[in-house]
């Protein structure tokens, strides 16, 4: 069979719909072409004899575009994957890093621990990100989301005079098997923002589900950068105790990859 033209065979489009990323079921490709009977549904022989309906090829691929589309990947990366990141020869760190993130998205279990990009503004941290949830969500089927911590905490002081509604903010971030966190460390790091982030990640924590984090802060002093505060000083003693239990380190600290790529 020969690679569709449209998405060279990996049987989904995508491009950024307002702020976020999206993904379809690429109509020219024969595996999704294959959408079946009874809406989406072959029919097939079981081990005793009997005709029985499963869900057809397509309607596992529509599944999987959806949740994609539901993540909120930022728009800006709706093209990211593993194939695309070229590493100049001066980004020893992002070569590394990018070993670690396309092991961890393929050999990811439920509950498995997290990963923690650190390093300054520009380094690939978000890319990489983006690319584990593009693989989890349509190669593994996993759902997942990101959220940029900022924005979270901008949604969740719109709540305020609507109490009940903060919850629904934040019960999906609790639930998802797998939460991408980005800019952690960011705000003024008020009482106020501390138990936000306290509350999210002391659940997810106690039900064991897996989240990756981004922050521009080093993870503790002796790996400080240009005088940067320590991500320890920023979020507290408590919820960087359980971070560091939830998450590996994984460095980022070289060239300015965005300038790289520019």
């Amino acid at each position: 069979m020969n690679e569709c033209s449209a998405c060279q065979g990996e049987q989904f489009l995508f491009r950024a719909n307002g702020d976020y990323a999206e993904a379809k079921v690429c109509d020219g490709c024969q595996a999704a072409g294959e959408s079946g009977d009874a809406g989406g549904y072959t029919f097939v022989t079981n081990e005793q004899g009997y005709r029985i309906a499963q869900p057809s090829p397509y309607l596992e691929l529509k599944r999987r575009a959806e949740a994609y589309s539901r993540a909120r990947i930022p728009g800006r990366y709706f093209d990211a994957h593993f194939r695309s990141i070229e590493i100049p020869d001066q980004c020893e760190d992002m070569m590394s890093a990018r070993s670690q993130a396309s092991r961890f998205a393929q050999e990811y279990e439920s509950g498995m621990q997290g990963l923690l990009f650190y390093g300054p503004t520009g380094t690939g941290k978000t890319l990489l990100t983006c690319c584990i949830l593009r693989y989890l969500i349509l190669q593994r089927g996993v759902t997942a989301r990101f959220v940029e911590f900022g924005h979270l905490l901008t949604e969740l002081r719109g709540c305020f005079s609507e109490p009940g509604r903060a919850k629904d903010v934040i019960k999906p971030l609790v639930d998802v098997p797998v939460l991408v966190m980005d800019e952690l460390g960011k705000g003024r790091g008020s009482e106020w923002e501390l138990s936000v982030l306290d509350d999210l990640i002391s659940k997810r924590y106690n039900a064991d589900r897996t989240t990756i984090l981004t922050t521009n802060y080093p993870v503790h002093r002796r790996a400080s950068y240009d005088g940067e505060e320590a991500l320890s000083d920023r979020v507290g003693t408590r919820i960087y105790s359980r971070i560091v239990e939830m998450c590996q380190p994984v460095r980022l600290i070289g060239s300015d990859y965005r300038q790289s790529q520019s």
